[in-house]
């Protein structure tokens, strides 16, 4: 390994360079730990090495999140927070925190999604790394401590600026508790500390983070009710138009067994489309005859979508763990299905089909890759993780150790996508990047790093990356990741 942090030639305090350093070294071996357990864990084992695997997946989460709030914490003490503020769209950046946080929450068994009000939202201008790792926050902190139902998070945009809000269905906060749950090292209670592992670091970073910005947060709740973070920044509303605007649909859509979060998710995106929402009891049997179309959970009884199906054109909403099942629903005879969480923007595309009276089709979301990917990284464990998890999903995949070596392989292979880690010899990730760039490539690349703060993030899709993504990765996320950078380009930038 080199000793050149991925940071900003910038920060060349000696706490910035520690920290960057101790950062990228304590997580390499600890992403090396869980991508290989991410992988055993899809092999065929016995009931005990099963258990075994998850007890050391479980614990090496804890202690990667222990080490990520440890670290930005001592880096908002270490040096000064400097704001970049540009135009952002709130909407774009919620469902960007609710999809990478999914795929934890649909293996909690929660329910996770954003409401947007109103739809189309307005774009403002502000840090957009800053509030990012605030909404990561809440939103981690929410799916830590809620044990069954889900979290939504709400987005509402104000004439002076925007208000974040999220809400659980967890077990509640004392009032007593509140007055010092956002000081450092300090949980709400005695016993969550043991039961989490944590040591209270996530909520006093938003807390500071939220004041460098301007704003302040506050948590509302009973116990046993769920609790309720709000925050609010105030920011200046930006010229850029919003990023996506829905369609007329002008048609009833019923509402069938959808978890409560994605349920008010919907109706605010359907609402938005212009179509009128009902919610259907599923104990009923019956359809109203206003209703046009259904969106039925995958949780509803295969006799009740049957009988739903039979009566009104549906589509099937479901996890995208479940995809495997999409065949068994359309034998029951659902036109098409929906993943959670939802896209507005989605929603209205399969329900204008359905209502065109056509099969929603499914090419689109296609579980197997194809093409070449090409994974720049110089630890040999990572690259192993990619690659077992990449080809298992159909890609072809050449690994590069060096960040020249990941150039010469960019120009003379012409790969599909590009994983391109940030910290190698010879040539980092950022200039790799730079030099692919200047060719005239725009295959996507996808920036990775050990270590993500909103400064990397920046100089990250400066020199070139289409998007950053933290690791560890494990196999889904990464086989997730790739498909969706390679699907259709018609899909790309869609709310």
């Amino acid at each position: 390994m080199t000793d050149a942090p991925d940071s900003p030639p910038s920060a060349s305090k000696p706490e910035d360079t520690f920290l960057a350093t101790a950062s990228h070294e304590i997580r390499t071996p600890l992403n090396g730990i869980l991508g290989t357990v991410s992988l055993l864990l899809e092999t065929d084992l016995a009931p005990a090495q099963r258990e075994y695997a998850e007890a050391i997946r479980l614990s090496g989460a804890r202690l990667l999140e222990l080490l990520n709030n440890v670290l930005d914490y001592a880096r908002l003490d270490a040096s000064a927070v400097e704001m970049e503020p540009e135009s952002f769209c709130p909407a774009r950046l919620g469902r960007e925190v609710i999809e990478l946080l999914s795929p934890r929450a649909h293996a909690a068994g929660l329910d996770l999604a954003a409401r947007i009000l109103p739809t189309p939202m307005p774009t403002y201008i502000g840090d957009t790394g800053r509030i990012r790792q605030i909404l990561f926050n809440l939103v981690g902190n929410a799916l830590k401590f809620t044990r069954q139902g889900g979290v939504l998070l709400d987005i509402k945009a104000l004439d002076d600026g925007l208000e974040f809000r999220v809400i659980d269905t967890g077990p509640g906060i004392a009032e007593a508790d509140r007055q010092r749950l956002f000081d450092a090292f300090h949980q709400s209670s005695a016993k969550d500390a043991y039961k989490d592992g944590g040591v209270g670091l996530g909520l006093a970073i938003v807390k500071r983070l939220t004041e460098l910005l301007g704003g302040r947060v506050d948590v509302t709740g009973q116990l046993g009710l769920g609790t309720a973070f709000s925050v609010f920044l105030p920011l200046a509303r930006a010229d850029m138009p919003p990023t996506h605007d829905l369609p007329e649909l002008g048609v009833t859509v019923g509402l069938i067994g959808l978890p409560p979060a994605t349920t008010l998710s919907a109706s605010v995106s359907l609402a938005a489309a212009s179509a009128r929402v009902v919610l259907v009891d599923p104990a009923c049997g019956r359809v109203p005859a206003d209703i046009d179309i259904l969106l039925i959970g995958a949780d509803v009884r295969e006799a009740l979508v049957k009988s739903f199906a039979r009566q009104k054109p549906s589509l099937v909403v479901l996890r995208p763990e479940d995809r495997g099942a999409i065949a068994r629903f359309r034998s029951l005879g659902c036109s098409g299905w929906l993943v959670r969480p939802l896209r507005a923007s989605s929603v209205a595309e399969r329900i204008y089909v359905v209502k065109s009276g056509e099969q929603a089709i499914d090419e689109p979301e296609a579980e197997t890759g194809a093409g070449l990917v090409l994974i720049a990284d110089d630890n040999p464990v990572n690259a192993l993780i990619a690659r077992r998890a990449l080809e298992s999903a159909g890609f072809a995949v050449t690994v590069a150790s060096t960040g020249s070596e990941a150039v010469e392989s960019a120009t003379s292979m012409n790969p599909v996508l590009i994983l391109m880690d940030l910290r190698m010899p010879i040539m980092d990730g950022f200039e790799a990047m730079r030099r692919i760039r200047e060719t005239g490539s725009d295959v996507p690349m996808i920036a990775v790093s050990a270590e993500i703060n909103p400064d990397i993030e920046r100089q990250a899709l400066a020199s070139g990356a289409n998007a950053v993504a933290a690791k560890p990765l494990d196999a889904e996320a990464l086989r997730t990741l790739a498909l969706n950078w390679t699907r259709a380009q018609s899909h790309e930038g869609a709310a």
